[in-house]
C-alpha cells in the first residue's frame, strides 16, 4: 500500500494502482506532494523525517547499466526491469535519525482525497493508440503516394492498374515496405519516451490495418493473413527504430 502525501498539512491519499502517479501541488496548502511507498515511509513524512533522496539514475536489473530516472526501458538492453537507487550523500542523515519511535506513534491524521486530474498515460490510453494509428496510416498513404509518383515519373497512372502493378512489382514493393517503416517511425514520435514493447505494439497496428486492406484486391484468406503478418512486422520495425531514436535524443539531452 503506497500513498501520495503533503508534508505541510499532513494530508495524504492512498495510491490507486489503476491510475498513473501524479504529483500536482496540494490543493489544500499548495505544498509539493511526496510519494510514500509504504506505511512506514508515510509515518516518516508525516513526522517530518527526511527520507533519502532518490538518485537521478536507475539501475537495470538485467544488464546492471545506469539509465536516466525518466526512462521506462533500459537504453542498453531494452529491459523494463529497472530499480531506483538512493543518493548516497543523503544516506548518513537518514541513518542518524531515530525512527524506532514511529512504531509507537499514536498520532491521528486526517485522511482526505487530494483531488487532481490524473496524468495522461499514453501507454494505457485508447485515445492515444487510435491517434497514433491515424497518424501512422496518414503517413503510410502519404509516403506511398510520393513513392508511386516517383515510379511513374512524368507519366500518368494508366487505366489498367493491375498491369501497371505487375510491370513495376519490385519498385512498388520497395515503396510499400519503405512507407510502412516510415509510418511506424512517425507513429511513435508523438510521445517523448516509452518502452520498446509498447512502441512495437502500437506501431504494429498500422501494418495490421494495411494488411487488411489487401482483402479488397484478393479474397484469398491465406494471402490476406500473410499480408497482415508482413505489414505488421515492417511497421513494428519502424516503431522500434523510432523509439531508438527518441531514446538516443533524450539521453543526449541529459548529458
Amino acid at each position: 500500500m503506497s500513498f501520495i502525501v503533503c508534508r505541510s498539512c499532513k494530508k495524504f491519499v492512498e495510491v490507486d494502482e489503476k491510475l498513473p502517479l501524479n504529483f500536482y501541488k496540494c490543493e489544500n496548502c499548495g505544498h509539493t506532494l511526496e510519494f510514500a511507498a509504504n506505511e512506514t515511509e508515510l509515518k516518516m513524512i508525516l513526522n517530518d523525517i527526511i527520507l533519502p533522496e532518490i538518485s537521478y539514475n536507475k539501475i537495470c536489473a538485467s544488464c546492471n547499466s545506469l539509465n536516466p530516472r525518466e526512462t521506462g526501458a533500459c537504453l542498453h538492453c531494452g529491459s523494463t526491469n529497472l530499480h531506483l537507487q538512493y543518493n548516497l550523500d543523503s544516506i548518513p542523515n537518514f541513518n542518524d535519525l531515530n525512527v524506532n519511535n514511529l512504531e509507537n506513534d499514536s498520532k491521528t491524521t486526517q485522511t482526505i482525497i487530494i483531488q487532481s486530474k490524473p496524468a495522461f498515460s499514453p501507454r494505457n490510453s485508447l485515445i492515444f493508440r487510435l491517434f497514433s494509428l491515424m497518424i501512422g496510416l496518414v503517413d503510410f498513404f502519404f509516403f506511398s503516394l510520393i513513392g508511386i509518383q516517383l515510379v511513374l515519373g512524368s507519366a500518368e497512372l494508366p487505366a489498367d492498374v493491375m498491369a501497371f502493378a505487375t510491370q513495376n512489382m519490385y519498385p512498388l514493393m520497395a515503396v510499400i515496405c519503405t512507407s510502412l517503416i516510415l509510418a511506424g517511425i512517425m507513429s511513435v514520435m508523438i510521445i517523448p519516451r516509452m518502452s520498446y514493447k509498447d512502441s512495437m505494439e502500437i506501431s504494429s497496428s498500422i501494418g495490421i490495418v494495411v494488411g487488411l486492406i489487401t482483402f479488397i484486391a484478393t479474397k484469398d484468406l491465406y494471402t490476406v493473413i500473410l499480408s497482415i503478418i508482413f505489414c505488421s512486422i515492417l511497421s513494428g520495425i519502424g516503431g522500434l527504430i523510432g523509439e531508438f531514436i527518441i531514446h538516443k535524443l533524450s539521453s543526449r539531452s541529459k548529458n
